[in-house]
C-alpha cells in the first residue's frame, strides 16, 4: 500500500498507523481485563460505564456463585447472574471447593463490592440476582467463568453480559482452564 502513494504521503500514513496502534493498545491491558473489558482500572462505575445500582459488604460466600452481601444494614442472599460453578452442597462436585475459593479470593468477606441487576432481581428461591464488580473494577461473574471456575449460562430475561460470558467460556474451555482443564 505504501509504495503507491506519493512520497510525501508515505510519511503521514505511517504516522497514522503508529497512532492507530497506540489508541487501540491503550485500549488494552495486561491485568484480568479479558476480551470483554472487565478488569482494572474502570472503578466502581462498571467496564463500561454502567450505573451501579449500589454498593455491599461481602459477608459470607456460600458457594463458587453464592453469597451474602449486606447492604444498608440487610443481609442478602445473592445469587451471580450467569455462571454456574460446582456444587460442594450436599455433594461436593469436581472443582466445587476451587470456584468457592475463586469466589473467595476476588469477593474475600468484608470486602466491599459493586452491584448491579439486569431485568428480574430475584430467582425462585427469593435470592437477589446481581452482576458483582470489585473496587478496582472486575466483573466477578465474567472473571469467574474466565478462570474456568464456573460455565456460563443463561438467566433469561438477564442478559446484559451473555455474549461475554459466552467468550470467556470459549476461551477458557479453549485453553484447559480451571474446570475444563480438571472435571
Amino acid at each position: 500500500m505504501l509504495s503507491v502513494l506519493r512520497p510525501i504521503a508515505r510519511p503521514l500514513v505511517v504516522v497514522g498507523l503508529i497512532g492507530l496502534i497506540g489508541s487501540v493498545d491503550g485500549c488494552l491491558d495486561s491485568g484480568t481485563r479479558g476480551e470483554a473489558g472487565y478488569g482494572p482500572g474502570d472503578g466502581f462505575e462498571g467496564p463500561t460505564g454502567v450505573a451501579l445500582d449500589g454498593t455491599g459488604t461481602v459477608a459470607a460466600i456460600t458457594d463458587g456463585d453464592t453469597l451474602r452481601l449486606e447492604v444498608e444494614g440487610q443481609e442478602l442472599r445473592v445469587r451471580l447472574i450467569g455462571v454456574d460453578t460446582p456444587e460442594v452442597y450436599p455433594d461436593v462436585e469436581c472443582f466445587g471447593p476451587e470456584a468457592t475459593d475463586a469466589l473467595t479470593a476476588l469477593a474475600p468477606p468484608g470486602s466491599t463490592l459493586g452491584y448491579t441487576y439486569d431485568r428480574d432481581e430475584r430467582d425462585q428461591y427469593d435470592r437477589e440476582l446481581m452482576y458483582l464488580f470489585t473496587q478496582d473494577g472486575i466483573l466477578i461473574n465474567y472473571e469467574l467463568v474466565a478462570q474456568g471456575a464456573g460455565t456460563a449460562v443463561l438467566f433469561e430475561p438477564n442478559d446484559r453480559y451473555w455474549s461475554d460470558l459466552q467468550a470467556a467460556e470459549r476461551a477458557a474451555q479453549r485453553d484447559g482452564l480451571g474446570l475444563w482443564g480438571q472435571c
